[in-house]
């Protein structure tokens, strides 16, 4: 469970990250970590303490539910897969509303494709 935690967080952390536009040091500096220690969670070697979760939900704009899977792991995932389905998820809530309508539209396109 543990391995699967620090996989699901290191999808969120760098899907948001990317989606907010910011580079690993960026994102440290505005914690008061080290870039070193964001690239550590990113890769999925380490697991954040909770007031570095908290820092880093803060300064991303992102609830820190979002860390947190909602019903478990799907085992059949892989990270590509997990990566993937983050980025997408980070990047449809940066969308406006209307644009956010077009993607979904897209999305289903694809899916029914």
């Amino acid at each position: 469970m543990d391995k699967d935690l620090k996989r699901f967080i290191a999808g969120q952390l760098r899907a948001y990250r990317r989606a907010a536009r910011l580079n690993q040091a960026e994102l440290a500096e505005r914690i008061d970590r080290t870039s070193e220690a964001i690239s550590n969670i990113e890769r999925g070697k380490s697991l954040p303490a909770l007031d570095t979760l908290m820092a880093i939900s803060e300064a991303l704009g992102v609830p820190i539910r979002e860390f947190f899977p909602d019903q478990g792991f799907d085992d059949d995932k892989s990270p590509n897969r997990l990566r993937l389905e983050a980025e997408a998820q980070a990047t449809l809530r940066s969308l406006s509303d209307e644009r956010a309508k077009i993607a979904l539209a897209q999305l289903k396109a694809l899916a029914s494709a």
